[in-house]
């Protein structure tokens, strides 16, 4: 790869303004959901179709993800990022001036396009900027991640518990800071080196043989802990509020925040150890959680229902963050682009596929009666993962993980 000339370099203040878009994209996903059971009871729509509408995202993400990396190694950062704002402002407009449900649905597909790049992008334009400080950045992203959900769903959850125009301030606030950080990205320097050297190609999802095992329980523990987060950014706000008993949208924004900043905390704190480890404790934690939470929901008491839904978020964090660590420690370098389009198309759809199921089955019977229904079978699914790892761990040893030498494999195994 070649080097930029000085002049050419990314000013001083890029990483700070990446991470601030990576911190806008998670805050824009996450300012809707506070608000679902306000456009509900607005147009008197049933739960599955907030559930629709929080899939749209998550399935146009997926394809955002796919193919936002490789016209980024095309064509630069910059570009794709500055398509990826547009993308996201024009979802906030669509929100702004909704007139009903398939309004949403658009707007979340338009947000959903610009989210996916600027994950995918953000991130590899941050290796870009600062290629030394490749490990902190995977911690400040995911720090920039749910602390941007957190302050949004307590924002835009706070507005709507007062009333003051809960359906326009929040979106226009992000507006105001998406329209900051594009002026920012016109006047950035392209921080890819090789940008127009390399060919246009998307990466076909498909996994080594030697790493099957591996991406197997990597994959079942990271998608057991979407299926969890899309839950519980769609329906399990109100299913909160209503164990509660507590009205208005505050509580379930502060549902969102105690997840994401319980898991943010979790990620952090088990960065020093081993990743499988830190996975079969999440997904094993997660397993308990769930059915504990089933009795703490049950009880009726608010407290007990932020407590239960923060130690969830600690155990997702966990969960999620060491099965991907533990993933991405030993993949080909050549084929990095393959795995992870095949980890993001299966992970995503385990955000997608329970989500629509608890949103059906909410509408059939009631979102207290499916709830706990969720939580049992989130529960075994975690403890699937535990099971895959403990039947492929011995057998892994046999296999060649990686094509790398002796002492980095030893490096790595240190590691994991």
């Amino acid at each position: 790869m070649k080097a930029l000339s000085p002049d050419r370099r990314p000013q001083s203040w890029s990483y700070a303004a990446l991470l601030a878009l990576l911190m806008l994209g998670q805050a824009t996903s996450a300012i809707p959901s506070p608000l679902y059971s306000l456009y509900a009871e607005k147009w008197d729509y049933p739960p599955v179709l907030t559930t629709v509408i929080f899939a749209a995202y998550g399935a146009v993400a997926v394809v955002a993800i796919l193919v936002s990396g490789a016209l980024s190694d095309r064509y630069g950062r910059r570009p794709v990022l500055i398509v990826a704002v547009l993308l996201l402002l024009a979802g906030l407009a669509v929100f702004v001036f909704a007139a009903g449900p398939g309004h949403l649905v658009v707007a979340r597909i338009l947000n959903g396009l610009g989210i996916g790049a600027v994950v995918v992008v953000g991130g590899a334009a941050l290796l870009d900027v600062s290629p030394e400080r490749a490990a902190r950045s995977g911690t400040l992203t995911a720090i920039a991640f749910n602390v941007g959900i957190a302050v949004a769903a307590l924002g835009t959850a706070g507005l709507a518990q007062t009333g003051f125009h809960p359906l326009l301030l929040p979106y226009l606030a992000d507006a105001l800071i998406a329209l900051v950080l594009l002026v920012l990205l016109l006047v950035m320097r392209e921080p890819h080196p090789s940008a127009g050297a390399t060919p246009l190609g998307i990466p076909r999802p498909q996994v080594p043989r030697e790493i099957r095992g591996r991406f197997v329980f990597a994959v079942i523990g990271a998608g057991a802990a979407w299926a969890v987060l899309g839950v519980c950014f769609s329906l399990e706000p109100s299913i909160a509020a209503h164990a509660a008993h507590v009205d208005g949208p505050f509580f379930g924004g502060v549902v969102i925040a105690a997840v994401t900043l319980c898991a943010a905390f979790a990620q952090i704190a088990s960065a020093r150890y081993p990743a499988r480890t830190v996975a079969l404790v999440g997904d094993t934690a997660l397993a308990v959680l769930m059915l504990a939470g089933v009795g703490g929901f049950a009880t009726g008491n608010a407290a007990v229902v932020i407590v239960t839904v923060a130690l969830q978020g600690s155990a997702y964090g966990l969960a999620f963050g060491g099965s991907l660590r533990h993933l991405t420690t030993h993949i080909p370098a050549e084929r990095r682009g393959a795995v992870m389009s095949m980890f993001y198309l299966l992970a995503y759809g385990a955000l997608i596929t329970p989500t629509l199921l608890v949103g059906v089955g909410a509408t059939v019977w009631s979102d207290t009666a499916i709830f706990p229904v969720f939580s049992v079978l989130a529960a075994l699914l975690c403890l699937s993962a535990v099971v895959v790892e403990r039947v492929l761990g011995r057998r892994r040893g046999r296999l060649t993980v990686t094509r790398a030498p002796a002492t980095e494999v030893s490096r790595m195994s240190d590691v994991d």
